[in-house]
């Protein structure tokens, strides 16, 4: 029993020596008691006549368990197990969008595309800027004599007036609008006198009438009439204020054509002085 005990000692897994004598003194201890239990035991089987062989003594009774052990030392970790089988695909998470991740490197060039289909010809570009001058190129040779003429060639011709209230007008309607302050009157064909113009110059012209109204009274009303033909009016419809009103117009004229200046209301009034005027002038000759 003592040899068994010592073998066991020996078979402990290594440990420090201070764990070792923990497992040693309990177990030597347990063995001293079991060897003095033991010689007494055989001192009783000898004297008492109802020993047998084989059989335990009427006089050894079992003591009480003692106390409990301490814990073993845990044993070598097993082998790790073998992989379990793939499990089943789960549910897509839910979750916020993560942030946004920084750009990718560059990639590489790819190919050269197959040529495309020819478009359709776009439209004429800009006018580019003018070049620079040429050389100077050689004198020419002197030219041949021109036939000799009588006709003399006559400088065009100029018509133009203008012509000024002298006075305020007051009028009924269709009453002629009399301009006698006279500045221009290249031709003479402005009449004062009548405040009519007479085309002596077939041509184009440009007319212009300016008036204005008295801040009391009936507003003004003009009409600008060719050949008794309404061509504008000159109107002012805000009455209790000075107003000047102005029309204008290109007209063709030929000799004999005359174009003035009508009232067009009742008991009309047209401020005067340099504040009402009416002028005209030959554009071109026909």
């Amino acid at each position: 029993m003592f040899d068994s005990c010592v073998f066991i000692i020996f078979l402990l897994p290594p440990v420090s020596s201070q764990m070792r004598s923990k497992f040693t003194t309990p177990i030597l201890f347990a063995y001293f008691l079991w060897v003095i239990c033991r010689s007494s035991l055989a001192q009783t089987d000898e004297h008492s006549p109802s020993s047998s062989t084989g059989s335990c003594c009427g006089a050894c009774y079992q003591g009480p368990a003692g106390a409990a052990g301490q814990p073993g030392i845990p044993g070598v970790p097993g082998q790790n197990g073998l992989p379990g089988s793939i499990g089943q695909k789960g549910e897509p998470g839910v979750g916020l969008l993560g942030p946004k991740g920084d750009t990718g490197n560059r990639g590489q060039k790819g190919n050269q595309g197959e040529l495309g289909v020819q478009g359709l010809i776009g439209q004429p570009g800009k006018l580019g800027p003018t070049g620079p001058n040429g050389e100077k190129g050689e004198k020419g040779g002197k030219g041949e004599p021109g036939e000799s003429t009588d006709v003399t060639p006559t400088p065009p011709s100029v018509v133009a007036f203008s012509a000024f209230l002298s006075g305020s007008f007051s009028g009924n309607s269709g009453d002629v609008i009399i301009f006698p302050t006279v500045t221009t009157n290249i031709g003479d064909a402005y009449d004062s006198g009548s405040g009519v113009f007479t085309c002596n110059v077939a041509g184009v012209y440009f007319f212009s009438v300016t008036l204005m109204s008295y801040n009391s009274g009936p507003t003004l009303f003009a009409i600008l009439k060719k050949n008794g033909t309404r061509i504008f009016y000159v109107y002012d419809n805000h009455p209790n204020y000075h107003h000047q009103s102005s029309n204008s117009v290109v007209l063709m004229l030929a000799i004999g054509d005359t174009v003035l200046l009508e009232n067009g209301r009742t008991n009309g009034r047209i401020n005067g002085g340099i504040y009402s005027s009416y002028s005209g002038f030959l554009i071109q000759t026909l």
